[in-house]
């Protein structure tokens, strides 16, 4: 990398994204055919033939099911109302999420947090292999999921007062670039995953009227609800670490019709221990690119290209610790799979749908994507049987404002 896009470590949030989000953004301020084109993507065939909403839940397996609900239920307020599972071992589950038929899924338990896409932890019994160790954020299965908060050094102030590990670099605000305006914070969880708090009161540099904006929790009020974290609306995004950037990119924009009004980077310390500091990654390591895609109305997904030293460069089994999917709503899941599986060729075992316990009434599908995360399609057009009896039912994509 030249020396001249190598942060120091005071330089390296203010000027890094100038290098390569200024010269994506640039184009298209003016531009008069950028908005339409935004709009045909995020209404065009992606979204009418695969009815596409927004993102539904991130799912992620985790080695301590119960650890891991009372953490998000104690430190940032969630409520599970939904528990099921077992599924026992067999080719039925190794068909519909592609594990060993050795492996089991002890119990799958979906969290609310705020307004926003929900989370789905996972407890995996594999005895024929099962990795246990988390994934770096610069690995190719590295992860995180972002919740916007309104006020983040309030927000961070609560995190530590309740004994949440803080990365000592934050909050930190980017000043220049398309992504300006934005101030972040990462933590991590007692088992070893990535969460992140997100803020941009005003917006970012990006947005400029010809720029179809990524979607955010603030669209669905800025109240926050569901929550113990003062000013958490909800999930933001979804962070993924990939092999290749275009790859995943193209996947996301041709097959799901997202779109891409946000790049930038790249962000490196060549000397010093800012990487580690900030993401808690190898002080050598460097973020090449980011970019952030939008499909529908729902979090958004942000894709990481990384080198380091230490870079794993395997993919994670779904009942793998840290073994993560993403899953979109679709309006009719027949539809929705019939179209995907024209784009992509990678469909697993389903459409299934479950018909008892608490779930049923919700229909899923997996895909196999090319950057190392499954995508799932999942629809409840008449709700799931849990919700007559829950207080605080799930968020449902539906709701979500654009």
């Amino acid at each position: 990398m030249p020396d001249d896009v190598r942060m120091r470590r005071g330089e390296f949030l203010t000027k890094g994204a100038a290098v390569v989000g200024a010269a994506v953004a640039a184009p298209l301020v003016g531009a008069a055919g950028a908005h339409a084109a935004a709009e045909r993507a995020l209404a065009g065939v992606g979204r009418g033939e695969l009815g596409l909403v927004g993102l539904d839940h991130v799912g992620i397996t985790v080695p301590d099911i119960n650890q891991a609900i009372e953490w998000f239920e104690d430190v940032l307020g969630a409520v599970a109302p939904l528990t099921f599972g077992p599924l026992p071992a067999g080719p039925f589950v190794a068909s519909v999420v592609d594990v060993a038929e050795t492996a089991s899924i002890d119990q799958i338990t979906m969290l609310r947090i705020g307004h926003s896409a929900n989370i789905e932890l996972f407890r995996y019994t594999a005895p024929d292999g099962q990795r246990h160790d988390m994934p770096k954020n610069s690995d190719w299965s590295g992860h995180h999921v972002a919740f916007y908060v309104t006020d983040i050094d309030t927000a961070v102030e609560y995190m530590v007062e309740k004994g949440v590990r803080k990365m000592p670099a934050g909050p930190f605000t980017l000043t220049q670039g398309p992504a300006a305006g934005q101030t972040i914070q990462y933590f991590q969880t007692p088992w070893g995953g990535y969460i992140e708090f997100i803020s941009y009161p005003d917006g970012m540099a990006y947005q400029v009227p010809s720029v179809k904006p990524l979607w955010s929790p603030k669209l669905n009020g800025t109240e926050p609800v569901v929550t113990n974290v003062p000013g958490l609306l909800g999930i933001d995004h979804i962070g993924l670490t990939v092999p290749s950037i275009d790859v995943a990119a193209a996947w996301l924009e041709q097959k799901l019709g997202f779109i891409n009004p946000l790049t930038f980077g790249p962000f490196s310390d060549p000397t010093g221990d800012f990487m580690t500091q900030l993401v808690d990654v190898h002080p050598r390591a460097v973020v090449q690119e980011i970019r952030m895609l939008r499909g529908g109305n729902g979090p958004n997904i942000e894709l990481f290209q990384y080198t380091s030293p230490d870079q794993d460069q395997s993919f994670r089994r779904n009942s793998d610790w840290g073994g993560h999917h993403i899953a979109f709503y679709v309006q009719r899941i027949d539809k929705g799979v019939e179209y995907l599986q024209t784009k992509a060729q990678s469909k697993l075992f389903g459409p299934v749908t479950l018909t008892d316990g608490p779930a049923a009434g919700q229909s899923i599908n997996y895909f196999h994507d090319p950057f190392g995360a499954d995508v799932e399609l999942i629809s409840y057009p008449h709700g799931m049987a849990y919700e007559a009896t829950a207080p605080i039912p799930l968020w449902n994509p539906r709701d979500n404002h654009p």
